[in-house]
């Protein structure tokens, strides 16, 4: 059985779930309930057109919906069943998809999904307050309907609140490198930037099933770690899809990122690796938006021949092992436990 169709279960609970907090056709009393909005009159049908409508043309792309499912698996693995928790583990997922929204405008991406990004669609306007809408809105549609103790809501909030401040200084850091800004790009500074900008969410879905189990520190602190190296190793495959991907697959364009001028840690390494003249040549292409395909080819090119392909995937692979080494002390032997050593090898191996 191929690994998608695996948790393919686990994948229509969350989607359930998003349906249920964040439907497709809110009427006025969802609005008053979840902004707690007790007076004015309400028009909910621009809301639907400028919030839920540009939110669920994204949703309905699909998407792997890999963090909440990693918080599921990781419950169970600690005891618990995925249905009582995955309400909770939508507020990752709606997050996600709003910096996707978010980013596609700061990147001047073109395609999310295969399909044109939501700014083209709607306009940037648009698509900037509905993403960040997305910030918020699942946290107080959740809370409103999921009775939790004081304690558990308070600890809840602060890993809201600390995970989506390092979400928000990762891609600060993405957005100063790819203008040039900052100090020299190195591998540390850029694998920091990784678990700050696609840890965050992995990280905020175990620590929420690591709260909800009541698992104690130890685990909560190696299965957090783990969230960030599987999520670090998610975001150099990605990285490498854009430059050796099938774009049919990957939905977006391959060597974009070159366009956008992202260093990523092919770049890194290819720069470091390269003569001076071959580095040149990348660099002359690195952030030109109007780049042409054979100059993105050469420059894809380029960095292949310096092993930088192989040298990702191998830290990749090592972010991964290492970090299991400690979750295999604190899971008990079990089919959850398993499904959470595929999935960490299915995002490291996926073609899409």
């Amino acid at each position: 059985m191929e690994f998608e169709e695996e948790i393919g279960g686990y994948v229509e609970l969350v989607n359930k779930a998003l349906e249920e907090f964040f439907p497709k056709s809110p009427d006025e009393n969802y609005y008053r309930e979840v902004a707690g909005i007790s007076y004015g009159e309400i028009d909910a049908q621009a809301l639907y057109e400028s919030v839920v409508k540009p939110a669920w043309d994204l949703l309905s792309r699909g998407g792997k919906r890999w963090r909440p499912v990693l918080g599921l698996i990781v419950y169970e693995a600690l005891g618990g069943r995925a249905d009582e928790v995955v309400k909770l583990l939508i507020i990752p997922e709606l997050i996600h998809n709003g910096t996707l929204m978010v980013d596609d405008v700061e990147d001047g991406s073109e395609f999310r999904r295969g399909k044109p990004c939501i700014h083209i669609i709607y306009g940037e306007d648009i698509a900037i307050n509905a993403g960040n809408t997305l910030y918020y809105l699942p946290v107080s549609a959740v809370l409103s309907k999921v009775k939790l103790s004081e304690e558990k809501q308070s600890v809840l909030l602060k890993i809201y609140m600390e995970e989506m401040l390092k979400l928000s200084l990762g891609q600060a850091l993405d957005i100063s490198w790819h203008r040039g800004l900052g100090e020299e790009i190195n591998e540390a500074r850029y694998l920091l930037m990784c678990d700050l900008k696609t840890g965050s969410l992995a990280r905020m879905a175990v620590r929420i099933a690591c709260l909800m189990a009541n698992a104690g520190k130890e685990a909560d602190q190696v299965l957090s770690r783990f969230a960030s190296s599987i999520a670090v190793a998610f975001q150099i495959q990605d990285d490498l899809l854009n430059l050796v991907g099938d774009e049919s697959l990957y939905g977006k364009e391959v060597g974009g990122d070159l366009r956008e001028g992202k260093r990523t840690l092919m770049v890194i390494h290819a720069l470091r690796s390269l003569p001076s003249e071959k580095r040149g040549r990348i660099l002359v292409v690195l952030g030109k938006r109007d780049a042409s395909r054979e100059e993105i080819t050469e420059s894809i090119e380029l960095i292949k021949s310096c092993g930088a392909i192989e040298y990702s995937k191998a830290v990749a692979r090592e972010l991964v092992e290492n970090a299991w080494r400690d979750v295999e002390h604190v899971l008990k032997p079990g089919r959850a436990k398993d499904l959470l050593r595929s999935l960490a090898e299915y995002l490291i191996v996926r073609n899409r």
